[in-house]
This record gives C-alpha cells, structure tokens and sequence, in this order.
C-alpha cells in the first residue's frame, strides 16, 4: 500500500531531499578532512604515557632522547621518541611500543619475541635485528643485511622474506645517464 503526498507538500519534499543530501555531503566532508588531519606536537618526557616511560627507563637506561613527539594521526595518538643517534621508538596510546627503528645500534633483545630472535639467529647468523615491528597481528622485523621477515604473532610462523638488497649500478649504466 503506497501513501500519496497531497499537492500542497509536494514543493516541501523537494527541498527536505536537497537539505538531507546536502547535510549528508557536509558530514562526509567533514569527516574527510577530520580523517586527514595529521597534528605533531613536542611533548615533555613526563607527558609521555608511564608504560612508554617504563619501557625507555628499562631498555634504553641513562640514555637521554632528543625529542618527544605526540602525533594524532588517522584519529590515532601515538607518541614517538628519537635519541640522538637517530633510534626511534614509537608507542600506541597506551604505552606499549610499536615500533622500534635502530641503524646504528640493534633493537633490545629484550623486546624481540624469544621465537622470532632464535629464528633469525639459527637462519642469519650474526645479523642483528635493526627494526621491528608489531602492527595488527603480526610482528615485521628487519635485519642488518636489509632482510625484512614478517611473522605471525600468534604462533610466530614466518609469512613473508623480503630481501631489499641495493645494487649499484653497473658502470655501463653510469655512461647512460
């Protein structure tokens, strides 16, 4: 059973669907920009969540960071912390790290997962774990020789090797360009 509209409301319906379209368009936009918007802000170390002040006292003692920054990004607060030899630490909201980006010294074998350090160990000898990650249920881990391994973070199987291996170019190409 359809209803019909008398003809007196017929020019309201009209402007009802454009203001609905309209508010509707207005509220995708804004969430758009809202989405995008990306905020940096230096913080003191003391702003730092305790769990992520835990952590840096633990792993990284009598060291002093350079900078503390507290990020909203993709509506997400995350805060990171860079020490003067370029070693970035990044916490979730809560404190606990997600990712941990070292080139010059290897991550705390603390923080790696027993599974995946006796993994790289037995496979790469002597190559140490410069970056890891834990991100949406699996760990990343990078080792010195630019192998990326990505694991599995509830029975740590391997589900991924990447070799970034650079190459230079050959001298026929250097006359190229």
């Amino acid at each position: 059973m359809t209803t019909k509209v008398p003809e007196a409301l017929r020019p309201y319906l009209k402007k009802r669907w454009l203001w609905t379209v309209s508010c509707v368009a207005a509220a995708v936009l804004l969430f758009t920009v809202a989405w995008n918007v990306e905020c940096e802000k230096p913080v003191d170390l003391r702003e730092l969540p305790v769990r992520a002040q835990e952590f840096l006292s633990e792993h990284y003692p009598g060291e002093m960071p350079a900078l503390a920054i507290r990020e909203l990004d993709d509506l997400r607060i995350t805060y990171e912390v860079t020490f003067r030899d370029g070693t970035n630490v990044k916490f979730r909201r809560n404190g606990q790290w997600q990712k941990i980006d070292s080139r010059v010294r290897p991550v705390p074998g603390a923080v790696v997962p027993p599974q995946i350090k006796s993994y790289a160990e037995y496979t790469f000898p002597g190559m140490e774990i410069t970056e890891i990650e834990h991100e949406g249920g699996y760990y990343e881990v990078e080792l010195a020789n630019h192998v990326e391994l990505t694991f599995d973070d509830k029975r740590f199987a391997l589900r991924d090797y990447d070799c970034l291996l650079y190459t230079s170019p050959s001298p026929r190409d250097r006359t190229r360009s």
